[in-house]
């Protein structure tokens, strides 16, 4: 196992101390202590916060204020409020958290003692507990207990710009010789919330498992660490990888999983697990209309997603959405859809109840109001995990968000990796600023990018740079090349839209023929089924026989192969129509498209084919610099 690098260091004595007594400012500036007052702190912090997810850098807004801890190894913070969870957001989140991991002589001096913060007084939305409150006392705890620490020493400017000027390179030791600078500085970060913005071709993986080994080796069990991700899939290939690498005993979960085992060994399961048939959601959908009329059409795959939507994304009961109907008026068209979706919702639970089963996303939804509602159970699973590890976290949702931020507190030892140019779930709730915007709820996080694609020839890596820094939503962050081979992509103008799939299946077939792995990549379902029909029976045993690949862009995600062959990059088709029309603007749909077409451009490693028809090429084309014949 490789050792830590030996980064040059300062010894720092790390120490609270709480007071709700009055001190004289002067006497601790004579001492050099830095005094800050909290109320200036909070509008510093207030005109730091950054509106929307556009971000110039990938720097945390709050680093101004955080360097002040590197700097000062004594700060003292005057005159603080714990009158609401806003105030106890900025306390831990912008004082005592960095100055913790810092190394300071911290002193606060406040209007209240860390044992006087009733937890009922700070519940707070969406997290349905103290979750704050508890945080801070907590690491209040730890901190009030004096410990000799190193920190990072801080590096004068004229030694970081002799640094720049070198031309001998980069000569600091690698905790992992293998991994590039930028991936050893994501496993080497400190023991708080890391954020690491992984693009396509990273090496998200070994980051994440060389993470795991860094954790161990800093004496953290391995049954106290947890790696989660969206999907079943993806977890048995980080536990494959773990045990590959001789890291044995960790728990990975998909978010479901983990709901499920939670309620499992908390006895909250119902007897049987599933989702309901078509036919039992139109009845539903049928029954709620009855007591609605005004509330318009509901299908089943509409009243689905409605409850979906409750659960996952409101994250709130029937009783909690009649409630909210309610308070809307009835004659309105918005009032009526209101009330016709909570009563569906509490047909629908209704339903699960006399059959005595539990849907998918209950597994979710229940384990999260669990761990709100009874603190002796959420203090339980918090306790279990001292270290949590999300994998693909722009894939997530607003729920599975929640129950991560619930049980990696009150540790707060969180590393997220996931890319936001790589966010294309949208219709699954996933969403872009959950990943830009992390920082607003961890503001002292440190943030990595990994900056080399080593799956594309360089040439494909290029185009997909040139293509996604059109988008708005995203972090600026450089994207490199990391492979010596440049690939080579290729574009098919074909006559008339009818001989586009028949040309994409014989492209298939030719690729085959040449070796390597091969895939045909399409926006939609439909032209998947054209391709496969224009290839014939000798298209259909490939496929069968696993050697050829037909998948949608959404069903390619994580994937890669030797040849991508992209069919329909027409515009109107991708990206769709609806992205285009007038009023639509520059982001939305249109970013969410841009974000598919990167994808698909990251999923060829070496041959790069796009079909579309003559004189329709998509825009896309142009934006990623390939030029259309």
């Amino acid at each position: 196992m490789a050792g830590p690098s030996r980064q040059p260091s300062t010894l720092r004595r790390r120490a609270l101390e709480w007071r709700t007594s009055g001190v004289d400012p002067r006497a601790l500036r004579r001492d050099r202590w830095l005094v800050l007052r909290f109320g200036r702190l909070a509008r510093q912090a207030a005109a730091l916060r950054p509106e929307g997810a556009a971000r110039s850098s990938l720097g945390n807004p709050a680093a101004p204020l955080l360097a002040a801890y590197t700097r000062h190894p004594r700060v003292a913070v005057l005159d603080v409020t714990c009158h609401s969870p806003a105030d106890l957001r900025l306390l831990l989140g912008l004082i005592i958290e960095p100055a913790f991991r810092a190394g300071c002589e911290l002193l606060i001096v406040a209007d209240r003692a860390p044992g006087d913060l009733d937890p009922g007084a700070y519940v707070e939305p969406p997290w349905g507990c103290a979750w704050t409150a508890e945080r801070l006392r907590y690491l209040a705890s730890v901190y009030a207990v004096p410990a000799s620490v190193r920190v990072p020493a801080v590096e004068p400017p004229w030694r970081r710009l002799a640094r720049r000027l070198s031309r001998c390179g980069d000569t600091t030791p690698r905790l992992v010789p293998r991994l590039d600078p930028e991936q050893n500085a994501a496993v080497a970060a400190g023991d708080g919330v890391v954020q690491v913005i992984a693009p396509a071709g990273s090496g998200k993986t070994t980051v994440l498992v060389e993470r795991v080994r860094e954790l161990r080796r800093r004496g953290t069990a391995a049954e106290r660490i947890l790696c989660s991700t969206f999907n079943r899939d993806a977890c048995v290939e980080i536990a494959a990888r773990l045990e590959k690498a001789g890291i044995p005993g960790i728990g990975v979960h998909s978010f479901h999983g983990l709901g499920l085992r939670l309620l499992k060994e908390e006895g909250r399961l119902r007897g049987d697990l599933g989702t309901l048939g078509d036919g039992v959601w139109r009845d539903l959908a049928a029954a709620a209309r009855a007591e609605h009329p005004r509330g318009g059409r509901l299908d089943a795959a509409a009243a689905q997603n409605a409850v979906s939507l409750f659960k996952l994304k409101l994250m709130i009961t029937p009783d909690e959405a009649r409630a909210r109907a309610g308070a809307l008026d009835p004659q309105s068209p918005g009032g009526a859809r209101a009330r016709l979706l909570a009563r569906l919702y509490g047909l629908h639970e209704e339903h699960l109840r006399r059959a005595d089963r539990l849907d998918f996303d209950d597994l979710i939804f229940a384990a999260i109001r669990l761990l709100q509602q009874d603190a002796c159970v959420r203090e339980k699973w918090q306790a279990r995990y001292e270290r949590v590890l999300v994998d693909e976290y722009q894939d997530i949702e607003p729920a599975q968000a929640l129950l991560i931020g619930l049980l990696a507190a009150p540790h707060d030892s969180l590393f997220c990796v996931g890319d936001e140019d790589q966010c294309i779930y949208a219709w699954r709730r996933a969403a872009v600023q959950r990943v830009i915007e992390l920082d607003q709820d961890y503001p002292g996080l440190e943030r990595y990018p990994l900056v080399r694609n080593y799956r594309c020839g360089r040439d494909i890596t290029h185009a997909s740079r040139r293509l996604i820094r059109h988008n708005r939503q995203r972090f600026r962050k450089p994207l490199l090349a990391g492979v010596r081979e440049r690939g080579r992509i290729r574009t098919w103008a074909q006559p008339e839209p009818a001989v586009v799939a028949g040309f994409a299946a014989a492209l298939a077939l030719e690729g085959l023929q040449a070796g390597g792995s091969v895939a045909v990549l399409s926006r939609t379902g439909r032209l998947l089924t054209a391709v496969a029909a224009a290839g014939g029976a000798p298209l259909a045993a490939l496929v069968g026989a696993g050697t050829l690949e037909l998948a949608t862009v959404h069903g390619s995600k994580g994937r890669e192969w030797d040849r991508v062959i992209l069919v329909g990059a027409d515009q109107g088709q991708f990206p769709l129509a609806r992205t285009l029309r007038p009023g639509a603007g520059a982001g939305g749909g249109l970013e969410d498209e841009r974000r598919l077409f990167y994808v698909a451009l990251t999923r060829a490693r070496r041959e790069l084919d796009i079909v579309y028809t003559r004189g329709r090429g998509s825009q896309f084309l142009g934006e990623a610099g390939i030029k259309a014949r």
